[in-house]
């Protein structure tokens, strides 16, 4: 007699994200399964909420503009050791000389846990360091940011570099519509300064001295700054420019790199990169200073990068949708975006990691404040910039594609197909980017030639009609 035993069978590992969850291998290995394209619809609406509500904050609270942008005077002071600084109290003696709306900020040195007094106001208009400024800018040519003060007890010194044409007199003159101070102007080759032994009072004085009672420190240790708005009409108006032509050589490259839609699917949502960090910094009120437009900047870099990796994978298999002829552009959108989806959030990550260093070490232990604008611009953006090469470019391209002829036939073919084949309808079992189209035998499917990337799919055809497993011959018994 003879008897057989059959050969063990092993069942497929089941497609991730149709039969079984996603595990922490799948992302390694880059074998994910994420159906992106199936909430395009909630992820653009979720884009256009993010807009609106951006831009209203923008209109409503608008922004907090630091004082190397608007201009202004700064006063620090550090506290004595037993005493503890609070804002309202600050306010309480700013408010009866005027400077009730001044910036009052406080931070401590994780180091020696002494707190420093910033306050930051509006240039004062009778100001006469404002004055000064202005008269010496105006006879030289040049901007008020351009002249640097320099305040020493009661001495004044403004200097001016990189002067075309120096002409001592005209300074002289138009210091002497100022009253009250005795200026002393020095030439030296393209350079102009002018000293004033003794600077008239103004409101400045009477701030220096109540944060120097309130802080238990002597006036001459409070350090005051007069600046200049940085950013003016002319430099706002010259980066506007810039962006511009930005703008129009990305549009043009990306078109010729690929085509019109990705270029415009790239622009959107680089717009809406820098729309939604400047909505972060009007809703939570952080201050913008030059570094924070830097890092603006910086963003669009990294934020194009990201989109132009998935629209480069995108690119490349919509040449195989032609040959397939089955998978509609949406599966193949889905199949471009887990291909490449380990790698944007591993970028992302490694970008993450020294800004997160920069706000933790930097600004909270060693209290480096001057390192924080720049930090929450760049956190705000390398998120919001991962994000919308995933969920804002990728579902507009893919809606702006789904509406041309081709891919409409596809998409209406591929429906019509899963409809028609038995068992099919109303079942999980096809995965994501695999169409299932009806097979000549009755009761038998068979899976598209549309491959997703390497990830095993469900049983090519029923067990019921699956070949039998090879049979091996055992031994015959006595």
């Amino acid at each position: 007699m003879t008897s057989t035993i059959d050969a063990p069978t092993r069942d497929a590992d089941p497609v991730p994200g149709v039969d079984r969850r996603h595990r922490p291998s799948d992302f390694f290995h880059e074998r994910t399964n994420f159906g992106f394209m199936r909430r395009r619809r909630t992820y653009l609406v979720t884009f256009a909420a993010v807009v609106l509500i951006s831009i209203a904050a923008l209109v409503v609270r608008d922004l907090n503009l630091g004082i190397d942008v608007e201009g202004g005077v700064s006063w620090q002071v550090e506290m004595a050791a037993d005493r503890d600084a609070k804002v309202a109290e600050v306010r309480d003696r700013l408010e009866p000389l005027g400077f009730g709306e001044a910036k009052v900020t406080i931070t401590s040195n994780a180091q020696t846990n002494a707190e420093t007094i910033r306050v930051q106001a509006e240039v004062i208009t009778d100001d006469p360091v404002k004055l000064v400024r202005d008269a010496l800018a105006e006879a030289t040519g040049k901007q008020p940011a351009d002249v640097t003060v320099s305040i020493t007890g009661a001495e004044g010194t403004f200097a001016v570099d990189r002067v075309a044409t120096p002409d001592q007199a005209a300074v002289e003159a138009a210091l002497a519509t100022i009253e009250g101070i005795e200026p002393t102007v020095t030439v030296t080759g393209a350079k102009v300064s002018v000293t004033i032994p003794e600077m008239p009072a103004s409101p400045r004085d009477e701030v220096t001295t109540s944060l120097a009672e309130y802080a238990g420190a002597e006036v001459a240790d409070v350090s005051i700054n007069t600046v200049g708005p940085t950013w003016g009409n002319e430099v706002s108006k010259k980066a506007l420019q810039a962006l511009f032509v930005f703008f129009l050589v990305l549009a043009l490259y990306l078109t010729l790199r690929f085509e019109f839609k990705m270029a415009a699917a790239a622009i959107v949502a680089v717009v809406h990169d820098i729309i939604f960090t400047v909505g972060i910094y009007a809703i939570f009120g952080f201050p913008v200073s030059p570094a924070t437009v830097t890092a603006f900047l910086t963003i669009l870099g990294f934020s194009l990068y990201d989109t132009v990796v998935v629209f480069d994978t995108v690119k490349e298999n919509t040449t195989q949708l032609g040959t397939g002829g089955r998978a509609t552009y949406s599966e193949m959108m889905d199949k471009s975006l887990n291909q490449v989806l380990m790698r944007s959030l591993s970028t992302s990550l490694v970008a993450l990691l020294p800004v997160i260093s920069l706000l933790v070490v930097g600004v909270v232990i060693l209290g480096a404040t001057a390192l924080e604008d720049f930090a929450l611009a760049l956190l705000a953006g390398l998120f919001i910039g991962t994000y919308s090469s995933l969920f804002v470019a990728a579902p507009l391209l893919c809606t702006w594609k789904e509406r041309e002829p081709q891919y409409r036939a596809l998409r209406d073919r591929s429906a019509r197909t899963r409809a028609t084949a038995p068992g099919v309808a109303g079942t999980a079992g096809a995965a994501v980017g695999t169409v299932v189209a009806a097979s000549p035998e009755a009761g038998s499917t068979t899976p598209s030639a549309w491959d997703t990337s390497g990830v095993p799919g469900p049983p090519a055809v029923p067990r019921s009609v699956a070949p039998k497993p090879r049979q091996q011959r055992g031994r015959k018994r006595k």
